[in-house]
């Protein structure tokens, strides 16, 4: 086995050139024992070969025709890598064509099988997935100058997976295409663009109450344009329309929209130390553009219980001025109106706040704080808002240490009706003793909406580490959050905003905790010896449906390096199971020993 790889991997050459093609090879291939099984998966004892390579040339020249081409076979073992439990396939391909023109373009492709992937719990890690992939794209463009630019980009894809310890799949699908166009005459700057998208999932039902996965469907289709010009006082407007029509077919409720924005900004600065803005938007329809800014992050929401028109108008003037180097003060006044649900909606506030930036004690401190006083139309309700943030950082000594809070309270969001309140902090500390060092870190947020209770998230987590020299290196951590989230087609998803769009069936309840751990160690030249461990333990429950999961994770790696050569081992198990699912908690083990051997051909 091992004279089959030194003698596949023997370097032939430097460069092929064939007419007017140029080429150049290299790559590694490898040759091993390995072994996988589980109490869900039937064992399997395997002598086999491996290798991933890089193609690369040019026809002509480089910036004529140029390509890369990628391939890879059983290269992501975790009990060899430390990157996956699987035994993934697959290629990655990219061209250009004309890059040193003025119509350059480019044609990308990959795809990959059997890969591991992650279905994600917000603040823990993730739980392991594994499946296929695969993206295909084009771009184009035109640059020739005193003519407009035009570009135009079209990308499709796809991804199937299935979530070990549960016999849930899931999918997702997407193409999109854009084209954009800009332009300058007498000194306007023109634009415009279109863009097309579709895209598809299906959610498994592994933390839903209902009885079957849910599957979504959504596309969108808009076009804008914008002007601006500068103007005197080193001053600038400018002028933006855009439409989008966009619907969605969530298991089998239909809804359709369209949304005009119309927004215009101006901005003059009399000296260096003033500036001076104002600027306006309008929105015709306020309920399609929250339920489309939802949608875009991938949350899968119901269609809207109410469709009463909706709009909104909102116009800010705002001023700053440089005291000094190290300290600007900022005032703004912003006046709101909105038509939701069938309720007008009013609010003007008045805010002001300072920058403060310098060094102190020898660091660097940032900070700043504003206060803004929210005033309610028909109605006595007046709403104060705070938001500060501090950042400092310093070297002590042999001791480097950072730290950071931020802290908001009464803070407007997308709705004149709703605010959001939230803290976060973090702290960094690293010393080093000759060859010894040592790290720590330590960090929380909470986020929650004033007006309703409950509807908040938290984490905590802690981190610490050290080495010595080339001799040790140890890690390890712990992480634990809870609060509420939405499913999407990659895992659960903290909500962007309040859910003005009611989703009572699909909200998801969170919480768990975690520990990870790690070791790594090259007690002699060209000898990498590594252990990682991590478990994690959460619950979900979606209205009366509640889940257990838990997920454990080891690794064992050694790695020998001599000339071209490389003696690999290791071994990975994963344990991952889930309450609701039905089925035991699936483990799988792997371990594997062989040999590798880079090489470049030509």
């Amino acid at each position: 086995m091992l004279l089959l790889a030194l003698i596949a991997a023997r370097a032939v050459g430097a460069q092929v050139q064939v007419g007017e093609t140029n080429m150049a090879m290299s790559g590694t291939l490898s040759a091993g024992y390995s072994a996988t099984y589980g109490d869900q998966i039937g064992s399997s004892h395997t002598i086999g070969f491996g290798g991933a390579g890089a193609l690369t040339g040019s026809f002509y020249d480089p910036n004529f025709l140029s390509f890369d081409f990628a391939p890879y076979y059983n290269q992501s073992q975790a009990d060899s890598n430390f990157q996956s439990i699987t035994q993934s396939s697959g290629f990655n391909f990219s061209s250009s064509i004309f890059s040193g023109s003025h119509f350059p373009g480019s044609i990308s492709y990959s795809r990959a099988y059997d890969s591991e992937g992650n279905f994600a719990l917000p603040g823990l890690p993730n739980y392991t997935t594994h499946g296929n992939n695969d993206v295909f794209g084009v771009n184009w463009s035109e640059t020739v100058p005193n003519l407009p630019s035009l570009s135009f980009g079209f990308q499709t894809g796809g991804n199937q997976y299935s979530i070990y310890g549960t016999n849930d799949n899931g999918n997702s699908g997407f193409h999109s295409f854009t084209v954009h166009s800009g332009y300058v005459i007498d000194g306007f700057s023109l634009s415009g663009y279109y863009q097309n998208g579709l895209s598809h999932s299906l959610v498994p039902e592994l933390f839903s109450s209902d009885q079957a996965p849910l599957q979504v469907k959504s596309n969108s289709d808009g076009y804008g344009l914008s002007v601006s010009h500068s103007l005197p006082l080193n001053g600038g407007a400018s002028f933006t329309f855009s439409r989008t029509t966009f619907g969605t077919d969530d298991q089998g409720y239909d809804y359709n929209g369209t949304v005009d924005l119309l927004s215009a900004t101006f901005g003059i600065q009399p000296t260096q130390k003033l500036h001076l803005s104002l600027s306006s938007s309008y929105s015709d329809n306020l309920t399609g553009s929250i339920y489309n800014s939802l949608l875009s992050t991938g949350i899968v929401v119901p269609s809207p219980s109410e469709n009463e028109g909706s709009h909104s108008l909102d116009t800010l003037a705002s001023a700053s001025y440089l005291i000094s180097s190290s300290l600007q003060a900022q005032a703004d006044v912003e006046r709101r109106e909105q038509s939701f649900l069938g309720e007008d909606l009013g609010a003007t506030s008045f805010g002001g706040g300072v920058i403060y930036t310098r060094g102190l004690l020898g660091g660097t401190l940032n900070s700043s704080v504003f206060v803004t006083d929210n005033l309610l139309d028909n109605s006595n309700l007046s709403t104060v808002g705070v938001t500060t943030a501090v950042n400092y950082n310093r070297q002590i000594a042999a001791w480097a240490v950072s730290g950071s809070f931020s802290y908001a309270q009464n803070v407007q969001t997308l709705l004149v009706s709703y605010t959001t309140s939230f803290y976060n902090y973090s702290g960094q500390i690293r010393r080093r003793f000759g060859n010894f060092s040592w790290n720590a870190g330590a960090g929380a947020s909470h986020t929650g909406f004033t007006q309703l209770p409950g509807e908040n998230s938290h984490s905590e987590s802690v981190t610490t580490g050290f080495a010595w020299g080339h001799w040790i290196t140890a890690n390890g951590g712990y992480a634990t959050s809870s609060g509420i989230s939405l499913p999407t087609g990659s895992g659960l998803l903290a909500p962007p905003g309040p859910t003005l769009i009611p989703t009572p069936a699909l909200l998801i309840l969170y919480g768990g905790h975690s520990y990870s751990a790690g070791l790594g160690s090259s007690p002699v030249r060209r000898l990498t010896i590594g252990a990682s461990y991590s478990k994690a333990i959460s619950n979900t429950t979606n209205a009366s449906v509640t889940s257990s999961n838990a997920s454990r994770q080891m690794n064992l790696f050694l790695q020998y390096q001599f000339r071209k050569m490389y003696v690999t081992g290791g071994y990975a198990s994963l344990t991952q199971g889930f309450s609701t699912s039905g089925t035991p908690p699936a483990t799988v083990s792997s371990y594997y020993l062989g040999v590798s051997r880079w090489f470049k051909a030509f």
